[in-house]
């Protein structure tokens, strides 16, 4: 899936919060993490043709967000 833009402030979207992962979720870098305190967002993603969007549970950890890569996290800045 080629995602051209992603929606952080639309209807069913929440910002990051913190939470436990107990079982392995994959952060936005690829990596997979678990037993650990990361942070969760939900958005919309935008892939094809702008036609056809998705919600999407994004996780990252704290240097994740620290690093604040527009390309992968979009715009938000925590």
């Amino acid at each position: 899936m080629n995602i051209t833009q992603i929606i952080e402030d639309g209807a069913d979207c929440y910002p990051w919060h913190e939470v436990y992962a107990w079982l392995p979720v994959k952060t936005v870098s690829g990596k997979y993490v678990w037993r650990k305190k990361v942070y969760k967002r939900k958005v919309w993603v935008v892939w094809g043709s702008s036609f056809h969007m998705e919600p999407l549970v994004q996780y990252a950890t704290d240097f994740e967000l620290l690093r604040n890569d527009p390309n992968v996290l979009g715009n938000t800045i925590v």
